[in-house]
């Protein structure tokens, strides 16, 4: 009885003040799990911002009617989906500044060695959430010489109140896309050190920053940025580590969310999701709501994939004469962020770009594809690839198989400036219109004047 009542009795975290919540070790711990917590925010990353790059990539079909306007590329400046995703990927960024600040002033109640992991994993969830937020809401690194063109608000502090951050000093103006990159550059760069390589649990091995997933993230950048030469060198030492690897089957990782495949995931369960309308499986699984269709991707697959590759059956499932894919179907599916597949293709694609045809993005590429070839294919050799554009080709075409609907292939598209073809009904979008990214929220701009809206809106 006693212990019932002390457990009735106790104060909800809401009303703990600053210093109580970080009052000692075991609460700044719990303290950053609420960081990742933001993570899972319903209108971000819990699953809609890799939603949104696939909805709009050519892959999936029109009657994807939940999203509005999105994948018809005919938002408005009002649009709700892209006002709920802008202002979701800044809650998580506040949350991450903000434990960060509070860390800093009650440092003393931890070692200097955990005080300086804790930060490194806040900086890991900022520089994710900035990294999708620069790719939702500007035009990617290329699109003019020098990426100077506006990418989004870099936010390294958070407000102590709410009116503080509508004081005008604390409004900020959108810094250009190479401004982004560069903040992202240094902070992966300086927390790899602080971050452990792995966790004694799997969960956390997965669910929280390692090494290797701000080395895979950091590799992406790279990669989007154009710079081979590191996106080669950082995605090498990913699998020099040892600590990835490849499972069997290319379906494991999507029931079996802990295998040395995934780097980094977003982490949910069925009573810990983005809700029951917003969960990555929801959205995509036949058995659960479906919103996604996926018939031009099947449509194009049959001509891509062997009839007997392993995949096949993971990426496409038709349910009543309509395809769609079997990579989620469950609202607790985890959100996959860095897989060792998309290292492995990171690596061929850099070396083929800045060394052509060698042997080793030959074999990186089959990695890859042999894990789930048929048996009627046979492995790449060097000599099926006649220049260096066919290798980077070939690498493409297995990136498109095996991160299918993962949030890649509308940045792999305007990355090498091409538009997003024709499909389902839906005309083609040219590389450099303006909606291929989403509109900067009327409502933000309207309360900073310092945003500049995005042409066309």
């Amino acid at each position: 009885m006693a212990s019932s009542c002390d457990v009735l009795t106790q104060d909800p975290p809401t009303a703990f003040t600053i210093d109580e919540t970080f009052a000692n070790p075991t609460r700044i711990e719990q303290s950053l799990f609420g960081v990742y917590d933001g993570l899972q925010d319903a209108e971000f990353l819990g699953g809609r911002a890799l939603i949104y790059s696939d909805i709009r990539s050519g892959e999936t079909s029109q009657n994807t009617t939940y999203f509005g306007n999105v994948p018809l590329f005919q938002q408005l400046s009002t649009d709700v989906y892209a006002t709920n995703a802008w202002a979701g990927g800044y809650r998580t960024i506040f949350s991450a500044n903000s434990f960060m600040q509070n860390l800093t002033a009650n440092q003393s109640k931890v070692s200097a060695e955990v005080a300086a992991q804790y930060t490194a994993e806040a900086k890991f969830v900022r520089s994710l959430t900035l990294f999708h937020l620069v790719n939702l809401f500007a035009q990617p690194y290329n699109f003019t010489p020098d990426a100077s063109h506006p990418g989004v608000v870099i936010q390294l502090t958070a407000p102590k109140s709410g009116a503080e951050a509508f004081d005008a000093a604390a409004l900020l103006p959108r810094s250009s896309v190479k401004e982004v990159y560069d903040q992202l550059i240094q902070d992966l760069t300086e927390i790899i050190p602080a971050l452990p390589s792995t966790y004694p649990d799997a969960f956390s091995r997965v669910g929280r920053a390692t090494k290797g997933a701000a080395q895979g993230l950091l590799a992406r950048v790279y990669l989007y940025k154009g710079d081979y030469a590191n996106a080669a060198l950082v995605s090498k030492q990913i699998i020099d580590s040892g600590n990835f690897r490849l499972n069997a089957d290319p379906g494991t990782a999507f029931s079996n969310y802990t295998t040395a495949e995934s780097i980094f995931s977003v982490a949910h369960n069925l009573q810990d999701n983005p809700n029951t309308n917003n969960a990555i499986g929801q959205h995509y699984g036949v058995s659960r709501r479906g919103d996604i269709a996926i018939k031009p991707f099947a449509d194009i697959s049959a001509t891509i994939f062997p009839a007997d590759d392993k995949r096949r059956s993971l990426i496409v499932r038709n349910a009543t004469g309509t395809p769609f894919t079997n990579k989620f179907n469950a609202v607790e599916n985890w959100t996959p962020i860095v897989r060792y597949p998309e290292v492995l293709l990171t690596r061929a694609e850099a070396l083929a770009q800045t060394a052509g045809v060698t042997t080793e993005a030959v074999s990186l590429l089959n990695q890859v594809r042999d894990r789930s070839k048929g048996a009627t294919q046979v492995s790449y050799t060097i000599a099926n690839f006649a220049n260096k554009q066919a290798l980077i080709d070939a690498i493409l075409t297995e990136r498109r198989l095996e991160l299918a609907f993962e949030g890649f292939r509308l940045y792999d598209l305007l990355r090498y400036k091409n538009g997003v073809p024709a499909h389902d009904g839906i005309p083609a979008i040219a590389y450099g219109d303006d909606k291929l990214i989403f509109p900067i929220p009327n409502r933000d701009v309207l309360l900073n004047p310092k945003l500049v809206q995005n042409p066309g809106y």
